[in-house]
C-alpha cells in the first residue's frame, strides 16, 4: 500500500466522485462507518467526538450517529458555526441531532469557555470521556493551529495528559501536516488513528508517526489503483515477490562463490567490536565468502568463518597498507567503515579507497564521517549504499542532526539528491531512497535495535546483498526489512529489553526463511 500526500489524497477522492459517480455524501456516510465500527470495537465509552466544519467533522457526526444507533453513549462537539459547515457536514449535522446522542455547536473561543464554565463538555454524569475522538482537521490543514482549534487541543492534552482516556484521531491528528513527518510545537496526540483509504506521509514517517499511535487504515469505497503515490512518492517496504525473487533459496548444486565475495574494511583498537558484528551481520545473511580487513587488534573477535586481512595498527601506515591489500582483492561487494576511527590519515584512505574500487560498495558509520561536508563527491560513483544515522547524515549535508532527526523525509530526499546514490536513513521507521525511486519506510524492527552494535549488523548485511548480486537500492530495502524482522523475532525470544546485536545477526537466518515462507505483502 502506498503512501499519499494530501494531494495525492484529495485527486483520489476527486476521481472516485467524476469519474465512478460516487458522490461525496457517499463516501462520507462510508468513512463515518468505518469509524463506527472501529470505536464499537473497542467497546469503551462514553465517547466524545470533537468535529471541525469540513469533511473530517462530517466523518465524525456520521460516526456518532452509527454509535447511536448501536445503543452506544457518545455525544459531538462542533467547532464551527452552524453557517460555516461545508455542504455535507450540514446535512450530517442535521441527521445526527434527529439520534438521541447530543450535539452541541461550539462557535467560537467565547462559546468554549462557556461551555466549559458550565461544566457542558460532560456526557450524561461522567466526568470524562472514556474516549475522545478528534474529528477536527483533516489531510487539508497547513501551518500551526490558530484560534479554537489552538485553545481546544491545548485544553485536551492538558486533561488528557496522564488519564486512562483513550484519544483516537481520525484520518490525521489535528495540528500534523499529513505532508511531512515533523512534529510541530502543538497538535493533538494519539493513541489510535484511523486512516482514511490510504495512510498519510505522517502516519509512516518518524517522529509524526508516534503522535499518531497505533495507525489503522480504514477502506472507503475508493478503488485501489487510484491509491498509487507513483515513483515520487513514498511507499511500505514489504517481503513482496520481488524480494523473494532476489533471494531465492539456493539451489541443490549452489556452492560458495555462487553467493557472492564480501569485503568488509572495518573496526579499530578502539572500537575491535564493530568489525566482528559487521561479519556476523554477513554470514547471517547469506555471503558465500567473506573476509575483513581491519587492524591486528580488531581481527580477534571474528567468526571462525570469515577470512583475516590483517592491516598495522598505526593510522598512517594502516591507510596505506589499506590501498594497496584491498585493492587487490576480488570482491563482489565492500563494505566500508564500521569502527574505523576519525584519524584524518583513516578518512583520506577512505575517500581513495572509494575512488580506485569498482565493486559495489557499503559506505557506514566513519566510511561515511570521511565525507563529512564532502557529500557531492560521492556522485562520482553509481554503485554506491549509504546507510547514515541522523548524525552522520548531519555531517555529511553540514546541518543539524537535530533537525535531520525531525525532517527526516526531506533529509534523506535531500542526500539521495546530492550524492546520487541509494540512501538508507536508519532511526524509527528507517527510510531507504535512491535517484528515481520511492521513499520507502521499513515497517520491520522496533525498539529492540536500540543496542550498540545493531548499525554494524546491518551494514554487514546489505553488503552480504550487494554481493549476492542486488542492486544498491534493493539491498538496502532488503536489507533493512530482514534485519528488522530479525529484531522481531529475537524480541519475541529474549524480550524487548534483553535483544543485543549478536541476537538480531543470530536471527536473520529464520527472517529470511520467514520472509520465503510467510511472504507478508
Amino acid at each position: 500500500m502506498d503512501v499519499l500526500t494530501s494531494r495525492q489524497m484529495a485527486e483520489a477522492d476527486r476521481r472516485t466522485i467524476e469519474e465512478l459517480g460516487i458522490p461525496g455524501r457517499t463516501l462520507m456516510e462510508t468513512a463515518g462507518r468505518r469509524i463506527a465500527e472501529s470505536l464499537i470495537a473497542l467497546g469503551r465509552e462514553p465517547v466524545l467526538l470533537l468535529c471541525g466544519r469540513g469533511g473530517n467533522g462530517g466523518d465524525g457526526l456520521v460516526a456518532l450517529r452509527m454509535l447511536a444507533a448501536n445503543h452506544m453513549i457518545a455525544r459531538a462537539i462542533v467547532l464551527a458555526p452552524r453557517a460555516r459547515l461545508t455542504r455535507n457536514t450540514r446535512a450530517t449535522c442535521r441527521a445526527a441531532e434527529r439520534f438521541p446522542c447530543g450535539v452541541r455547536i461550539v462557535p467560537d473561543e467565547a462559546a468554549w469557555e462557556e461551555m466549559l464554565e458550565t461544566r457542558g463538555f460532560r456526557i450524561r454524569r461522567w466526568e470524562r470521556p472514556a474516549v475522545v475522538v478528534d474529528a477536527m482537521l483533516g489531510t487539508g490543514a497547513r501551518g500551526p493551529l490558530r484560534g479554537l482549534y489552538e485553545r481546544v487541543v491545548m485544553d485536551l492534552n492538558r486533561w488528557l495528559a496522564g488519564s486512562p482516556t483513550l484519544r483516537v484521531a481520525v484520518d490525521v491528528p489535528t495540528g500534523l501536516s499529513s505532508d511531512t513527518g515533523a512534529v510541530p510545537s502543538l497538535c493533538f496526540r494519539a493513541d489510535r488513528t484511523i486512516a482514511l483509504a490510504a495512510p498519510k506521509i505522517c502516519h509512516a514517517v518518524h517522529p509524526a508517526r508516534e503522535a499518531c499511535g497505533v495507525v489503522e487504515v480504514a477502506e472507503i469505497g475508493i478503488p485501489e489503483h487510484f491509491l498509487e503515490s507513483g515513483p515520487a512518492g513514498v511507499g511500505f517496504i514489504r517481503s513482496h515477490i520481488g524480494m523473494r525473487r532476489d533471494l531465492a533459496p539456493r539451489s541443490a548444486g549452489a556452492h560458495k562463490g555462487d553467493l557472492g565475495r564480501l569485503v568488509i574494511v572495518a573496526g579499530s583498537k578502539e572500537m575491535p567490536g564493530a568489525a566482528a558484528l559487521a561479519a556476523q551481520g554477513a554470514l547471517g545473511a547469506g555471503v558465500g565468502l567473506l573476509t575483513v580487513a581491519g587492524p591486528t587488534a580488531a581481527l580477534a573477535g571474528l567468526p571462525p568463518e570469515a577470512m583475516r586481512l590483517p592491516l598495522p595498527d598505526n593510522a598512517s601506515a594502516w591507510a596505506a597498507s589499506l590501498l594497496e591489500k584491498v585493492t587487490d582483492l576480488r570482491a563482489d561487494a565492500l563494505v566500508v567503515g564500521p569502527g574505523l576511527g576519525a584519524a584524518p590519515e583513516t578518512a583520506s584512505a577512505v575517500r581513495e579507497l572509494v575512488r580506485r574500487t569498482s565493486a559495489p560498495l557499503v559506505l557506514d558509520a566513519d566510511g561515511l564521517n570521511a565525507f563529512a561536508r564532502r557529500a557531492g563527491e560521492l556522485a562520482e560513483r553509481r554503485d554506491l549504499a549509504l546507510t547514515p544515522h541522523a548524525g552522520e547524515a548531519a555531517r555529511l549535508l553540514g546541518r543539524a542532526a537535530a533537525r535531520v532527526a525531525a525532517e527526516r523525509l526531506e533529509f534523506v530526499r535531500g542526500l539521495v539528491e546530492q550524492t546520487a546514490n541509494a540512501v538508507l536513513l536508519k532511526g524509527p521507521g528507517t527510510l531507504v531512497n535512491a535517484p528515481g525511486e520511492k521513499v520507502m519506510v521499513n515497517p520491520t524492527g522496533g525498539p529492540e535495535l536500540a543496542s550498540g552494535g545493531t548499525g554494524d549488523i546491518l551494514a554487514g548485511v546489505a553488503g552480504a546483498f550487494l554481493a549476492r548480486g542486488l542492486k544498491p537500492f534493493e539491498a538496502l530495502a532488503t536489507g533493512a526489512f530482514l534485519h528488522g524482522r530479525a529484531g522481531e523475532l529475537a524480541r519475541e525470544r529474549y524480550g524487548e529489553d534483553g535483544v543485543s546485536a549478536s541476537d538480531v545477526a543470530r536471527f536473520l537466518g529464520r527472517a529470511i526463511r520467514w520472509m520465503h515462507e510467510e511472504g507478508a505483502a
